[in-house]
């Protein structure tokens, strides 16, 4: 709203609408025309007028002392008290006045003189008494009379003070009400040697109050790492670079969760980890088992003991020695089996040998689909029978080496992944992949015919004859004999003709579907 359009009754609407702090703060720039300020003030039956003129921050003084002086409502007053305009000798009457609200609105007023602050500390009304505890114009002496006041509410609104000089800060810190004396060590601002006081205490609402606050000098929070109360040390540990005095402290007086906490440190000295590796809490130990920092004599002492949690966590170290990981395979533990399944190092021959005789590690190892080490047939056939079926297509992608005749017997497997794995094998023969275009689960389907567009792309298209020949899954190939070398044969003169169909391989085909 420009200058030419505003006016006394437009302002007037507005402010019966929207009040009066909403109205004020939408007209700082431009101001508003001090005429119609001044216009505002003359209209009868208006109260909220003469509060917008006495709350508005660029009415001019020499208005805001007219208004003072027409004795309006204390309601007046009090936004005159607030106003950054007031002159100061208004102030000093305001600080006066009967009305207790009056007064508060005074006691906050950056420009009221020290004396007559010094005058409202004392004053017989609380709810002044609070007003003047947050103003930022006390000095030592006000506070000091304020740090013993009988209200509650005014002790703490001095707790706000941006600065507590180190004596009211302390007087504060071991208030009787709680809610004072914590709200002061949370949030205070005071010298370090404060804060290290409050760190020392064995009080633990003190310690926990105060590791609320942020930006603490590091020293403070190793005090409190040597506090009595755990839920101070866990909170005071954090991010904290401790030396092995503190850890053996906690070792010596933490809870359980807090010695397995010592034990996962990294770089942690071999003599901490002895005396751990002897807790009493299985929880400290398996930690110190996972540590990737532990001790090669301790990792085999643990698996000397052979508990089956310790081992299962140590067979999930990445620092475990070699000559330890047959170690561990032997205890036959089936939890440490199942965590060395998920290790990146082991020797090929013992991950063929466990993927043979442990079901937990062979379960595992298939879960993750890895196929780095090569199957026997032999082993593959075994473990094509598996009941899983994450197991049944490890064989399938880790053994290159699958005869067509036992592909086919795979392709019926009663689960899809299963089919899907023989039909991506390299040994899948063309008749199969065709079978399983019409096989009733549309992602085995769908590969299918992929598969036969690229090898038909790859130009792998045979006649009549070849195809009988990838179907003749068992039937040696064309030239050779079952009972030894092939005999030499006289010209054959007479006319080429096709083969004759394979009956054999016709009736394996009726009988595997």
């Amino acid at each position: 709203m420009s200058d030419e359009t505003l006016t006394a009754e437009s302002l007037l609407e507005r402010l019966r609408s929207d009040g009066v702090n909403r109205v004020g703060a939408a007209f700082r720039k431009p101001p508003i025309p001090s005429r119609i300020l001044q216009e505002l003030t003359t209209m009868p039956d208006a109260p909220e007028a003469l509060d917008f003129v006495a709350a508005y921050p660029l009415s001019p003084s020499h208005l805001l002392e007219t208004l003072a002086d027409s004795n309006p409502a204390s309601s007046v007053l009090a936004h005159l008290a607030a106003n950054p305009r007031t002159p100061p000798h208004l102030l000093i009457r305001f600080a006066a006045h009967e009305d207790p609200t009056v007064r508060a609105q005074a006691a906050t007023h950056p420009q009221l003189p020290s004396r007559e602050v010094l005058t409202l500390v004392g004053n017989t009304s609380a709810e002044v008494r609070r007003a003047v505890a947050g103003s930022a114009s006390l000095r030592l002496p006000h506070q000091a009379a304020l740090v013993i006041d009988d209200d509650s509410a005014v002790r703490l609104r001095l707790t706000s003070q941006a600065a507590l000089p180190a004596p009211v800060a302390l007087v504060l810190g071991a208030d009787d009400c709680a809610v004072v004396r914590l709200h002061v060590i949370a949030t205070a601002t005071v010298e370090d040697d404060v804060l290290e006081g409050w760190a020392a205490s064995e009080d633990e609402d003190v310690q926990l109050a105060l590791l609320q606050r942020s930006n603490m000098p590091v020293e403070i929070y190793h005090l409190m790492v040597l506090s009595p109360h755990p839920a101070v040390r866990r909170i005071a540990r954090t991010d904290l670079d401790l030396d092995d005095p503190d850890l053996l402290f906690l070792m010596t007086h933490g809870e359980i969760d807090e010695r397995a906490w010592v034990a996962s440190r990294p770089l942690l000295h071999r003599s901490l980890q002895s005396l751990l590796a002897r807790d009493a809490a299985e929880e400290v130990r398996k930690a110190l088992a996972a540590n990737s920092a532990l001790d090669a004599v301790i990792a085999r002492y643990f698996v000397t003991l052979a508990e089956e949690p310790v081992c299962a966590a140590l067979a999930l170290n990445p620092a475990l020695p070699v000559d330890l990981i047959e170690e561990l395979a032997a205890t036959r533990l089936p939890t440490v089996l199942t965590g060395l399944a998920y290790r990146d190092d082991l020797d090929e021959k013992l991950v063929t040998f466990l993927i043979e005789h442990s079901a937990e590690f062979r379960g595992h190892w298939a879960m993750q689909e890895r196929v780095s080490v090569a199957l026997s047939p032999e082993m593959a056939q075994q473990l094509g029978a598996d009941p899983l079926p994450t197991v049944r297509r490890l064989a399938l992608r880790a053994c290159p080496d699958w005869r067509r005749a036992d592909l086919y017997d795979m392709a019926r497997d009663p689960v899809a992944s299963v089919r899907l794995a023989v039909l991506h094998h390299p040994n899948a023969p063309d008749g199969l992949v065709e079978d399983a275009v019409d096989d009733p689960d549309e992602a085995v389907a769908a590969t299918a015919r992929e598969i036969q567009r690229n090898r038909l792309a790859a130009g792998s298209t045979v006649t009549a004859a070849s195809k009988i020949s990838q179907r003749d899954v068992d039937v040696p190939p064309a030239g050779s004999t079952l009972s030894g070398p092939a005999r030499t044969a006289e010209p054959d003169h007479s006319p080429s003709r096709a083969p004759a169909p394979d009956i054999l391989n016709k009736l394996k085909r009726i009988f595997w579907q």
